[in-house]
């Protein structure tokens, strides 16, 4: 597309081109010209040079401080552009940052294994579970494991514990992200509500599904304290989490 000349840049334009044709010409023409009669006006011409001299130099002055000054203008709307540009990238930066954690806590839990022992017709059978399911049947099963679910020592004895709090020190990590980042509110609801939906119907208790579904349990009878089926130590973690949704 070809942008149109302005009125200003079309006059300045032709006083450039006419002037240079005359300051070429003009002393090429002039000693072929019978001007000789004019030497007697060769004061007149210093004293008007003189005094025109320094109000060119002046106007000179001002059109220099003009174009400095647009100069600098230019060059503060580029820095702002620049600064705009820079503020996108950071954003876009962030918001990849919560995308790429969301990403590997659902990877983490969807990797989650656990050899589950059943027993049929007298015969023990292992069956290998993956992803919330074993996350859940894990849970179930710890209790019968003998260990005491109120010692966080016996507790992190096992793999899977270590396993469930490592992913719950990444959604703690996504959640301090989303608090100090700089990013538009509905990028921080919708990541948000993303990652409280996997953690819900994934590692959470069927009881906090749905507070009005009355599957609350009675406490505990050893701490007096309620936290289903849960190791203290996860489910106080998760109820710590839990704040963070809102």
């Amino acid at each position: 597309m070809i942008k149109k000349s302005t009125p200003i840049n079309t006059i300045a334009f032709w006083v450039i081109l006419i002037g240079g044709a005359f300051c070429l010409l003009i002393p090429m023409i002039a000693p072929m010209l019978p001007i000789q009669y004019l030497k007697g006006y060769g004061d007149i011409g210093s004293a008007i040079g003189g005094i025109s001299s320094p109000f060119v130099q002046i106007l000179g002055s001002a059109v220099l401080f003009l174009a400095l000054k647009a100069q600098i203008d230019a060059n503060g709307i580029l820095h702002l552009q620049i600064e705009k540009e820079n503020k996108k990238e950071q954003l876009r930066h962030e918001i990849n940052q919560l995308h790429e954690l969301y990403l590997f806590v659902e990877r983490n839990i969807k990797n989650f294994s656990y050899d589950q022992k059943t027993t049929i017709d007298g015969k023990s059978q292992k069956t290998l579970l993956h992803s919330r399911r074993a996350i859940k049947c894990f849970i179930e099963d710890l209790e019968d494991l003998e260990v005491d679910i109120h010692n966080d020592a016996d507790v992190l004895m096992y793999d899977g514990v270590k396993e469930i709090m490592s992913i719950l020190n990444s959604v703690e990590l996504f959640f301090e992200k989303i608090k100090t980042s700089s990013i538009e509110a509905y990028h921080k609801n919708f990541h948000r509500t993303l990652m409280q939906h996997e953690l819900l119907f994934s590692i959470f208790p069927y009881q906090e599904l749905d507070s009005k579904a009355h599957l609350r349990q009675e406490p505990c009878p050893e701490c007096g304290e309620y936290h289903a089926n849960y190791p203290p130590l996860i489910y106080d973690r998760l109820q710590e989490i839990k704040k963070r949704f809102f």
